[in-house]
């Protein structure tokens, strides 16, 4: 009876027939492979709310494909920005200009594609210092910046006061990669709602989700979150479909105390893992394309 329960537990959750995928990092994934992963588990978004749409709904506009959509059809526009103590909630171009707008729910994730020449140089000169591989560089496409709603902003920020009133703490940059079912940066900047989708899920859940709904990964250094400081060694656990031309990683922010805790978080080389989502933090979305 116990051999039989440790291989269904290693077993594919799509086809129950072979076993997990484990990537090179030694992290086992719910899935035995991409066909599995992409067709199997995940639910395809339902349609657009606005009667006569039939493009697929998405979480960041309430059930509506677009910004344009929700308005038409009555739902609150979310903010370009995510809301702190005492501030009013705007939309950003990026280019210092705002305007004033209702008040939107209190659960949105919002992406806004970054158009600042500014905020881009400043990505990519970090981004190109950090990428480090034999094999060639990376060309970033796309950029979408992630904002959170106040609840998960403040818990985040309650989780950094703590490791400060403890010591002062270490802040790194850090970059996820997972399979990525939709095609993200094609469509306008947006979550998809497919249970496989490994980023969409890590973004959309701040973390507390990765793909197909799991809590963590479990790595060499076990169960955990797990990035590299190093978008390249990164890049080896990115998949992305095949109607994008991008491949797709998140950049991060990690708060890690000091010292370094096992209980709570590990660097090994350039891999950084913390336990707790509140640890780390989605700040970008990255398409890129890489060059040899």
């Amino acid at each position: 009876m116990a051999t039989t329960m440790r291989r269904d537990a290693n077993m594919c959750e799509t086809c129950g027939i072979k076993t997990r995928f484990v990537d090179p990092s030694g992290m086992q994934h719910s899935y035995c492979g991409r066909t599995c992963a992409r067709t199997g588990v995940g639910k395809a978004t339902s349609e657009c709310l606005l009667k006569g749409c039939s493009n697929p709904g998405t979480a960041a506009f309430n059930g509506f494909c677009s910004e344009d959509h929700a308005k038409k059809g009555g739902g609150v526009s979310p903010p370009l920005a995510s809301p702190g103590p005492n501030t009013q909630l705007q939309t950003h171009n990026h280019n210092g200009a705002g305007r004033t707008k209702p008040q939107a729910p209190s659960d949105i994730v919002h992406l806004s594609e970054i158009s600042s020449a500014t905020v881009w140089r400043e990505f990519v000169r970090e981004w190109n210092s950090k990428w480090l591989s034999q094999e060639g560089s990376a060309l970033v496409e796309k950029l979408y910046e992630i904002s959170y709603p106040a609840r998960i902003s403040d818990a985040q920020d309650k989780y950094l006061q703590d490791i400060k009133a403890a010591g002062q703490p270490r802040v790194l940059r850090t970059f996820h990669a997972s399979q990525c079912i939709c095609d993200m940066g094609t469509k306008g900047p947006m979550l998809c709602k497919w249970n496989s989708c490994g980023i969409c899920n890590v973004v959309g859940s701040a973390f507390k989700g990765v793909a197909f709904g799991v809590p963590y990964n479990i790595g060499r250094q076990g169960k955990g979150l797990y990035s590299s400081r190093n978008p390249a060694s990164a890049d080896r656990l990115a998949t992305s479909c095949l109607s994008s031309p991008y491949r797709v990683m998140i950049a991060c922010d990690v708060v890690l105390p000091q010292p370094l805790d096992k209980s709570t978080s590990v660097v090994a080389g350039d891999r950084v893992v913390v336990r707790v989502s509140e640890a780390i933090v989605p700040r970008f979305i990255v398409m890129y394309t890489k060059q040899t």
